[in-house]
Formats: C-alpha cells, structure tokens, sequence
C-alpha cells in the first residue's frame, strides 16, 4: 500500500512547472493555476492587440498613390520597384523593438491585473471544465491566497507574449505587404498574358468588386505611365463590342471622378431609402365607398349600472380619467394652484440663496452638463467619439466604408497620360473629340471640392479643430492630381484649343487652376 501523500509547501507551488494541469496539496487533487494565469494573460495580451490594432488601423494596405506628372515627356521606363523582402526587412526591427516594449509591460502589469479583475472568473470557470472530466477534483478547491506568481513565470510570460505579438504583426505585415505589390507580372501588367488584354481590363474597371476594380485602376495608370505599347494598343482598339476601348476606358474613369461630385452635392439631402419611406407616408387615394359611413361618438354597448360600493368608486374613477384624457385642462403643465405656487416660492427663497437659485436654473444645468461633455471630448477617453474634420471630409468625398482615393487619382492620372500621349499615338482621333469633356470634369471636381472644403460647417465634437485642418493631406492629394492634370492638358492642346474644341472660359479657369496665367 502506498503512504499517505504530504501536503506540499506553498512554496512547490510557485515553481514553474506548467506542464502539469494538477497538482495535489492536502491529499486532494487541485487544478494547477501557473497554466490558467498564463491563459488569461493571452487573453489581455489580445485585448491589448485589438485596442492597438483599431487605434493605430494596422489592417489598412497602404501604397503609395501615383502622383507622377504624365504626359508625352514621361518616363517609358519603369521606376525600379523595392522587393517585398527588402520592405519587409527594413520593417522587422522597429516591429520587434515595439512589441518587446509591449510584451515586457504587459508581463509586469498582467500580474495585477488577472488578481484585481479575472482570476476569479478564470478559477471557476477552468474548475468547472475540469470538473466535467475529472471526478476526483476536490469540491472544496479554493484559490490561494496568494497568487502563484514566479520570476520564471514572468519571465515566460514575457517571452511567449512576445511571440505571440511577433506572429500577429508579422502575419500583418506580410499581408499588406505582398498584397500592396503593383500589378505587374515579370515587369508586364497582369492582363498582359490573356487572349483580349484590353477586355480584361475593361472587366475589371466596370467590376463591382471593390479589390478588383482598385487594382484594375491601378494597372491602367501603370499601362499609361510605363507601358506605351499598351497604350497604343488602347488607341487602335476601335472594333470591339461596347464601343471602342478609348470609350469603354474614359467613360469608367469620368464616372469615378464624377462620383466626386455627386457625393458631394448629394449630402445633406435624403438617402433613396428614406425618400422611398416619405413617399409612403403620403394620402393614398381610397377605394370608392361602397357601405354608410361608420358611426362616431359611443359605438360599444353602455355597460350594466353599478351595483356594489366598490364597482360605483371604479366607474367614477374610470370617467373622471377619460375625462382628463380626452379634454386636459390647459395648464396641465403646471399642475400646482396660484396659492400653492406661492407658498413654493417662498419656501425656496427661504431656503436657497440667489446662487443657489440661478445653480439649478435648467439654462445654468444645461450650460454645466455642456462643459462636462467638452471636457470628456478633449480628453484621451473622448477620442473614439470625435467626428474630425479631417474623418467627415474623407467619408462624404471618397466614400464609405471603403476609402477610394487610389481609384479617383489613378482615374486623373490615366485619362491625363492617355490625353496627352494621343497626339502621337491615336491615330484616328479618337480622343481628341473628348478633350473639352475632360477639362470640364477636372475643372468641375477641383471647384466643388474647393468649396466643399471652404464651407462644410465642423461638428460639435470636433473639439481640437483649427482652420489649417480645412485641407486633408487625402483631399490635397487629390487638388494635386487635378491640379497637375490641367497643367498637362493646358500644354498639350492649349495651342490648337478651337481645333479640338475646348472653350475659352474653360481654358482660361484651367490655366488659372494650374498657375499658368499669362
């Protein structure tokens, strides 16, 4: 038979053992709770990381917009590209130092945080589970009072916690990394391999799929900047069902930036929706009638006369409360007599003082609660709740919940580079009957913005606002793009501008956009 078991001291159990899920104290078998900390420390490691994640927008895929001046003079050979690799390499060190940063705070405050907050909840709820499995738990299992902490424990903390932010931004990183490469396929776009590289691309414009249609944009201004055979091919392509691919490829990009506008003019005015919901609750015409009209006033049979003590007090009752409710008397509001009233006044002049009095005034609360809420807003607490300049101008001008300022600076970009390399590469003039259409759009977008930017009043949560925040860098990244593209057509077609059609106003509002005057 084997000797009874020793209850072990406290001390075995700080060691760090936390392979073991059990361990036995007094005879009895008792959960471990080295592995339960470490657990709940995962867990607010991955708060932490969501809160990070939000706040910082880890998840948005940047790339850098095209802002390169097309035109005849461009460059014709591609700009050299930096490896994903080398991107990634670049990166890792200033990952790891911050997230070393971050495993090592969070090793030293996790301990005190799991005791004040969710060890408890961490305790019953791992007892529970193991319960379910093993039958010779002891019911009695409490916690300790002292928490099973250990420098070894810390220590391993810390370093799987830093694996673990390692493998989360590492896996971000990565992904925004490869999925913000140009698309390009050995140094050739990536419709370049198809039958009709030129329907490909079409496709891919009109697509309603957001991933789709930012890479087809993306492709055409780098056929328009690196590629002139392909835009060549664009000018020659006449013959194709939906028109010619000038057509097909100028009409996607006008829409894009036209949707600038329309976005735009269109806030502050009702949704579809809730123009659809008003129409409904207009007078609809009724069928004819076709019976007598209802009868008004008492329709119900009158009910038997009371016969009892009680049920005479309830019908009494009863009507003196219909009676309130169907006719109130007009000083509902105030339901004190004149005599009361002042009996009021003079207990609160007795009682309060005259800044007591103006203290509880419902202007002096409102004006009170206003310096609570402005105060609550400038804090750090009140970031998530502030609707910035910067935030509202961004939503209403590039759309929402998907941001499309690569679509619209690639549109200028491309229908800029495809204008002005027409002069030697259409040659069946094609796209010079669509000049005048173009600069009207630039020159169109570029005022509405300006305007919208110049008036769009700040809300109230916008505590931190100063009139220098009126410009994005999002919205001057597009002022530029316009910008730029009216320099551009300006010197391409501002010597022949009657042959092509432009008008002189039109010509004149582009030179002075551009700075071109005189």
């Amino acid at each position: 038979m084997p000797g009874p078991i020793r209850a072990r001291p406290y001390r075995e159990l700080l060691t760090p053992s936390l392979h073991r899920r059990f361990t036995r104290a007094a005879g009895r078998r008792r959960l471990n709770e080295r592995p339960i900390y470490l657990r709940s420390h995962y867990l607010i490691l991955g708060l932490l990381q969501t809160v990070l994640h939000l706040y910082f927008d880890y998840d948005k895929v940047q790339r850098e917009p095209n802002q390169t001046v097309l035109g005849s003079s461009a460059n014709e050979t591609p700009a050299a590209v930096v490896k994903p690799m080398e991107k990634f390499r670049s990166q890792l060190p200033n990952i790891a130092r911050e997230i070393g940063s971050i495993s090592i705070g969070s090793s030293l405050l996790a301990p005190i945080i799991y005791a004040l907050t969710i060890r408890n909840l961490a305790w019953r709820t791992s007892l529970f589970w193991a319960r379910l499995f093993r039958y010779d738990i002891s019911h009695a299992s409490e916690l300790s009072i002292l928490p099973p902490y250990h420098y070894t424990l810390i220590f391993r903390s810390a370093w799987s916690g830093f694996l673990l932010l390692l493998l989360w931004r590492v896996s971000n990183l990565a992904f925004d990394i490869y999925v913000a490469q140009e698309p390009l396929k050995r140094g050739q776009p990536i419709s370049q391999d198809s039958r009709d590289p030129n329907g490909v691309l079409i496709n891919g414009l009109q697509s309603k799929k957001s991933l789709v249609k930012t890479f087809a944009y993306w492709e055409l201004a780098q056929i328009c900047q690196n590629f002139p055979d392909r835009r060549v091919l664009i000018f020659r392509d006449i013959d194709r069902a939906g028109g010619p691919t000038w057509g097909q490829i100028s009409s996607a990009c006008l829409q894009t930036i036209q949707a600038v506008n329309a976005r735009i003019n269109g806030h502050g005015q009702p949704s579809p929706q809730q123009q659809q919901a008003q129409s409904r609750t207009h007078e609809v015409q009724s069928l004819p009638r076709i019976g007598t009209p209802l009868k008004e006033g008492q329709v119900m049979m009158n009910p038997p006369p009371p016969c009892s003590r009680k049920e005479m007090i309830e019908t009494k009752v009863g009507s003196f409360a219909k009676s309130i409710g169907n006719n109130p008397p007009s000083n509902y509001s105030n339901p004190f007599s004149p005599k009361q009233q002042q009996y009021l006044e003079a207990a609160r002049n007795k009682l309060l003082t005259p800044e007591q009095q103006q203290a509880i005034t419902p202007a002096h609360v409102q004006s009170q609660l206003n310096s609570y809420i402005t105060s609550f807003l400038q804090s750090w607490l009140g970031q998530p709740f502030r609707q910035t300049f910067a935030r509202r101008v961004q939503s209403i001008v590039f759309g929402q919940p998907y941001s499309q300022l690569s679509l619209i600076i690639d549109a200028i970009n491309s229908l800029t580079s495809l204008s002005t390399a027409s002069i030697k590469g259409d040659a069946y003039g094609k796209v010079a009957k669509d000049i005048p259409v173009i600069m009207r759009t630039f020159i169109t977008t570029y005022q509405t913005l300006e305007r919208f930017t110049a008036t769009l009043p700040v809300h109230w949560t916008d505590v931190h606002f100063s009139e220098d925040q009126r410009r994005s860098e999002d919205v001057l990244l597009v002022l530029s793009a316009l910008r730029n593209g009216l320099g551009e057509l300006v010197k391409a077609f501002g010597g022949f501008e009657k042959e092509v059609g432009i008008e002189a106003q039109d010509l004149r509002v582009a030179k002075a956009i551009a700075g071109m005057e005189g």
